[in-house]
């Protein structure tokens, strides 16, 4: 498995992790298929998208109308009523976004458009180092593989 890490600034900040992974997978010698794609934490996320400023900015108050650092009632978050920690709707925005994904790899690249990235959200109050985890595809296998299916016999 690859690990990569980020130097987080926390709340709202966001990475392009997307030539980082594609370079990953190139050094690790994998096959085509499936990159899984992991943030390790729950006041993150992770998404593909097109990253350019009026996207991120879009999400970014969606998320917020969603899940507002303050609750419109002047209430505050269960969350932090049990654990004195007021970052609620960090973990709201991470549930929403999602902390994994799967992207395409084939002919030692990422088959996506060239406009879509993967980027790491991070909704937290304070910086972080995060995580991120790739699970690379497997090489193909060297013994010889047949679609053929053969009809049961009983």
């Amino acid at each position: 498995m690859i690990e990569l890490t980020v130097e987080s600034t926390g709340l709202n900040s966001h990475y392009d992790l997307t030539d980082r992974i594609a370079a990953a997978l190139q050094e690790h010698g994998t096959g085509d298929g499936l990159a899984g794609v992991f943030a390790h934490g729950s006041t993150i996320g992770l998404t593909v998208m097109r990253y350019e400023p009026g996207a991120v900015q879009d999400l970014l108050r969606t998320l917020e109308r969603i899940a507002p650092e303050s609750p419109a009632d002047g209430s505050r978050y269960l969350h932090e009523l049990t654990t004195a920690d007021p970052n609620g709707f960090s973990h709201l925005k991470s549930s929403l976004l999602g902390t994994s994904l799967l992207v395409p790899f084939r002919d030692g690249r990422l088959a996506m458009s060239p406009s879509h990235r993967v980027v790491l959200f991070d909704f937290d109050l304070k910086p972080a180092t995060r995580r991120v985890f790739v699970d690379a595809p497997r090489p193909a296998a060297t013994t010889p593989h047949t679609d053929e299916i053969k009809e049961d016999s009983r």
